[in-house]
């Protein structure tokens, strides 16, 4: 099952959904969880006209894709989990390769390379790709480098097993890290095993853009759908290679997996597994952090939310919707 969490960007949601009907692995279904969005998310989904895509709209609203990713965990009893962000996209053979990956390997759960982009361009144009998400990873190096490190969310596949021992997502007020780099972390913690991927199979958007970011309509990523669907995939490729390489003589992104300078990744990913203190958590927390990341996701809708639903109500929720 793919889960895919939104809210309120019906043409970028489909514009997402699109790269994964044209996946090579046909044999999915997909569990799209709106955050209490308006009507207009749910005619994108329907316009689709693919019965393997299901809707639910959640009544309340979490305010972050932890809430619906948890909730679309819940719910997922297939022999693999994947994600995808509503504004990330799939290259045709994600899937294929991402599952092969899990079943040759016996890992736990799959991580592909992806390439990350932003738009640029006088109007919001065109895209330019900056980085390819580093090679080589591993759960424990989750511990000392940048959120970027771990994402993006589109570029996990695991095992059913593995879901059920992580459970869900935290959410941003619950942990001083990015959600993302939280369950990175916890998986480590719970001795799951990871295999990371040197292809690339995820573009992800940066979103870089003024508040409220989800505003944009992002249609600087349409020609890169286009491409995707038109199988120009080698044509895709070389414009990524290019763009990187170009940004690579620029020095945009040298940073981009930096060291935080916390020591070394090992003995603060084993204290974490042996006794459950999370440091690396703890001094995000002593360093404000987990404010800041709230303050991320609201520049992303430029809302505030008085309260955050029960997770346990929007799971009942949500069953109840899919019978």
């Amino acid at each position: 099952m793919i889960i895919v969490a939104t809210y309120n960007r019906p043409e970028v949601l489909k514009r997402a959904l699109r790269t994964l009907v044209v996946q090579t692995y046909q044999n999915w279904t997909a569990l799209v969880i709106g955050d209490c969005c308006d009507d207009a998310t749910g005619e994108a989904v329907n316009s689709l006209a693919d019965a393997r895509i299901r809707y639910i709209n959640l009544p309340e609203r979490f305010g972050e894709q932890a809430g619906p990713n948890s909730v679309g965990m819940a719910l997922a009893e297939t022999d693999y989990v994947a994600f995808l962000n509503h504004d990330d996209y799939w290259l045709p053979d994600h899937l294929e390769r991402g599952i092969a990956a899990l079943r040759r390997t016996g890992a736990d759960i799959f991580w592909a390379r992806a390439a990350l982009f932003r738009q640029r361009g006088l109007f919001e144009d065109r895209t330019f790709f900056e980085a390819y998400s580093e090679s080589g990873r591993s759960l424990a190096g989750s511990y000392h480098t940048k959120n970027v490190y771990s994402e993006p969310l589109s570029a996990w596949i695991m095992t059913q097993s593995a879901k059920q021992r992580i459970r869900r997502m935290r959410l941003a007020s619950e942990v001083g890290v990015q959600p993302l780099k939280d369950l990175a972390m916890r998986a480590n913690q719970l001795g799951l095993t990871l295999h990371a991927g040197d292809h690339v199979s995820v573009l992800k958007d940066q979103v870089v853009m003024r508040p409220p970011m989800y505003a944009n309509l992002a249609l600087y990523a349409e020609p890169l759908v286009q491409m995707i669907e038109a199988g120009q995939i080698d044509d895709l490729r070389e414009k990524i290679s290019d763009d990187i390489w170009a940004s690579e003589q620029l020095d945009d992104m040298a940073d981009i997996h930096d060291d935080l300078g916390w020591g070394d990744r090992m003995p603060m990913a084993d204290i974490h597994a042996k006794t459950g203190i999370n440091i690396a958590d703890l001094q995000h927390r002593s360093r404000a952090r987990a404010a800041a990341v709230l303050q991320t996701l609201q520049a992303r809708t430029g809302e505030k939310l008085a309260r955050q639903p029960d997770l346990g109500e929007m799971v009942s929720y949500a069953r109840a919707a899919l019978k």
